[in-house]
């Protein structure tokens, strides 16, 4: 491949040459291999969020996973419509062969052997497994949740070949599922840290086409090229992902052309974009909700592991009648109307309508916890809470963990999430109508986050991204999951623990009858739906805008309409397809010979080619 290269590069250069442009390659050359700021093509976007970290053992958020999915292989990814994705393609995962033992137990993978790490050591199979036992053995907060299963450490048997046992049968590491939510990080830089969580990987070592160069908290996070990518050459050279206070600052830098693409979070921002001249929007489906979470008793429960009870929740949410009074006093379909502006579904469960085939149980009926005040009163009245003084606000009954203390409850909403702090104001309303009281503050994200770790919260409205199979959704609420003090994250935000639901978890990942595992699935969103550890509020979209005069070939996961920048597997397609207007639709050639190269031949065949290499040059600078 070499030699053909060389071969190739000797024609380029004869044919400019004879036709005495090798000037324009000296040019077309330097452009490609000197970094200078004014040849590259800069791919902008905005949102409000903040990477948590960019440490795949430690980050939690959605915005997150925008750069690990363009650093990072999983061993299994996702196609566009979340299903698993074939096995040998250029935005395949790392395995191109998996075997199963006969008793569903023992799972060999084969792996590619032509990935290379950014600083040009190989990717092999000792990464895979020191990945896995790395999350595994150090309770990596979101992937260590699929290696559970496994019994003992991964194992590498040679360069290209991995292997584990599984503590029972299970499907799930088949290949058959999007299951194994899990970047594979280069062993040599990791095995090196005294602390991997606390590593804040900037910049990293990648195997995808861009690398993390620089963050700067509160204003951008840039991404480079990663020479040794082996796959698809993209067409842009940087990514720059820049860190708004608000929606509206983000709406102004699209119309004014410093960003090239928009995530908003606010409807009636969003509506203001529409019809704007070279801004197209568009609304996606996404895997997501947004809910009213409430604390089910962190400090009261009893110690068990390593959860030791700490925070100073209301002991009134103890009681799950009145939690489901709250539900009951939350009317979905007005907050999807009036806050939302109509752009989502109102919520039931936790597992959302996009999502893989067949895992979604919907309430229907009787089962439905319905907006309904006057049942809301009834169910608090038959449990005891009056409103004894008159004030409007009830009590706790006798006989209670804290009899006469009026239910009066600390709701906490996100400065950065504009949709949370209106539907902030309608439920107070619909709760202050059945004798709840709200004390509403608007905080930080991470301030939040410190509030649930600590359990010094009552209630609060977050949201999540759930991953294409619903095991990881189901997981965040298992009893293991809640934080174990108040230094220490869990998923369990809630503090929910129910040992029947825990039972059916374990259950459901070694059934492997596909259509009976849904079955237990479905039952242990019904048993967290009726136990309204959360009022889920609706089911979101993604607000998306670019500028139609910049950058084309956004790839929307799920198809048709979903996220335009895909944010759920590894090397994902839309960044060697994004490229700039009126930039050529064929893929680079991957064989060594730079595409600017290519222009160069081009523009000599038709004589005039230095007036087509400085139009190049003026539409790359018109995009950075």
């Amino acid at each position: 491949m070499i030699a053909s290269a060389q071969a190739r590069l000797a024609l380029v250069l004869a044919l400019v040459g004879l036709l005495g442009v090798d000037a324009i390659v000296a040019v077309a050359l330097a452009q490609e291999g000197d970094g200078g700021n004014d040849e590259k093509v800069t791919f902008t976007w905005a949102a409000t969020g903040e990477p948590t970290s960019l440490n795949p053992m430690t980050g939690y958020s959605v915005t997150d996973f925008y750069f690990w999915t363009p650093s990072y292989h999983l061993l299994v990814d996702f196609d566009q419509d979340f299903g698993a994705e074939p096995f040998g393609g250029p935005d395949a995962g790392l395995a191109i062969d998996i075997q199963v033992s006969d008793d569903s137990m023992e799972f060999t993978y084969t792996i590619r052997d032509d990935v290379v790490w950014s600083d040009r050591t190989p990717l092999t199979a000792e990464d895979v497994a020191y990945t896995l036992n790395l999350y595994k053995g150090n309770h990596a907060y979101l992937p260590q949740s699929y290696l559970t299963l496994i019994d003992g450490q991964v194992e590498a048997l040679d360069e290209h070949t991995v292997r584990w046992r599984t503590k029972e049968p299970t499907g799930l590491y088949s290949g058959e599922f999007p299951y194994m939510y899990d970047y594979i990080l280069p062993k040599h830089v990791f095995e090196e840290l005294e602390k991997p969580k606390q590593f804040e990987n900037v910049p990293n070592v990648a195997s995808g086409p861009f690398v993390i160069q620089e963050y700067r908290v509160g204003e951008f996070v840039r991404m480079v090229r990663n020479p040794e990518w082996t796959g698809p050459e993209p067409f842009i050279d940087e990514i720059v992902y820049r860190i708004y206070k608000n929606d509206d600052a983000i709406a102004t830098a699209l119309q004014t052309g410093e960003i090239d693409f928009a995530y908003v979070t606010t409807p009636n921002v969003f509506d203001s974009l529409k019809g704007k001249e070279h801004i197209e929007t568009m609304l996606g489906s996404a895997p997501s909700f947004s809910e009213i979470g409430l604390n089910t008793g962190s400090s009261f429960q009893e110690p068990d592991g390593a959860f030791t009870p700490h925070g100073d929740g209301h002991p009134a949410l103890l009681d799950v009648r009145v939690r489901q009074a709250i539900r009951m006093a939350i009317d979905s379909e007005e907050l999807v109307e009036k806050v939302l502006l109509g752009q989502g579904l109102p919520g039931t469960t936790i597992i959302p309508p996009v999502s893989v085939e067949g895992a979604r149980w919907e309430p229907t009926g009787d089962e439905i916890l319905a907006w309904d005040i006057d049942g809301a009163n009834r169910l608090l009245d038959e449990a005891g809470y009056e409103d004894a003084d008159g004030d409007g606000v009830r009590e706790m009954p006798s006989g209670s963990a804290e009899p006469g203390r009026p239910l009066e409850l600390r709701y906490y909403v996100r400065t950065g999430e504009q949709t949370s702090v209106d539907a902030a104001g309608f439920i107070s309303e619909w709760l202050s109508q059945i004798g709840i009281e709200t004390n509403v503050e608007a905080v930080t994200s991470g301030r939040l986050a410190d509030l649930l770790i600590g359990g010094t919260y009552d209630m609060f409205s977050w949201g999540w991204y759930t991953d294409p199979d619903p095991d990881a959704a189901l997981s965040w609420h298992l009893c293991d999951q809640r934080p174990a003090d108040d230094k220490t994250f869990g998923t369990n935000d809630t503090y929910y623990c129910n040992p029947e639901y825990d039972r059916l978890y374990a259950e459901q990942r070694t059934q492997l009858d596909p259509q009976k595992r849904w079955e237990i699935v479905h039952r242990m969103q019904q048993i967290y739906y009726e136990d309204a550890a959360y009022a889920v509020m609706w089911y979101d979209s993604i607000f998306s805008a670019w500028r139609t005069d910049r950058f084309t070939g956004y790839y929307p996961q799920p198809s048709p309409n979903g996220d335009p920048l895909e944010s759920w597997g590894g090397p994902s397609e839309v960044w060697w397809k994004l490229r700039p207007v009126g930039a050529s639709t064929g893929s680079s050639d991957t064989s060594g010979i730079p595409a600017v190269v290519w222009l160069a031949i081009a523009g000599a065949a038709i004589v005039i080619a230095a007036f087509f290499i400085a139009r190049g040059r003026r539409s790359r600078e018109g995009a950075a």
